[in-house]
């Protein structure tokens, strides 16, 4: 089996665990889907997670879906409060 197809396989194991992380904390399913989806990307290339098993693995899950939902959290915020700001002329 090539290393693609062993990633692949170990991110799918790991998809509703981490999707379940960034909805607790994000609450909002449109930024949580990002967020995991941003997770496993991160994951993928991440050659020390794979060399990682048990509670350690769940431990580098939790804190890059933790970082990641931080992430898009502040993003979607800042948006909210500045990307709409009243009285600006459009382009």
């Amino acid at each position: 089996m090539s290393d693609y197809r062993k990633r692949i396989d170990g991110l799918k194991s790991i998809e509703v665990f981490c999707y379940s992380l960034c909805i607790h904390l994000l609450a909002e399913e449109a930024l949580a889907t990002v967020a995991a989806k941003a997770t496993l990307l991160d994951l993928y290339d991440d050659e020390q997670f794979w060399l990682l098993e048990g509670t350690e693995r769940d431990k580098r899950i939790r804190r890059q879906a933790i970082s990641r939902s931080i992430e898009l959290a502040a993003q979607q915020r800042f948006r909210d409060r500045f990307g709409k700001q009243k009285g600006s002329a459009a382009t």
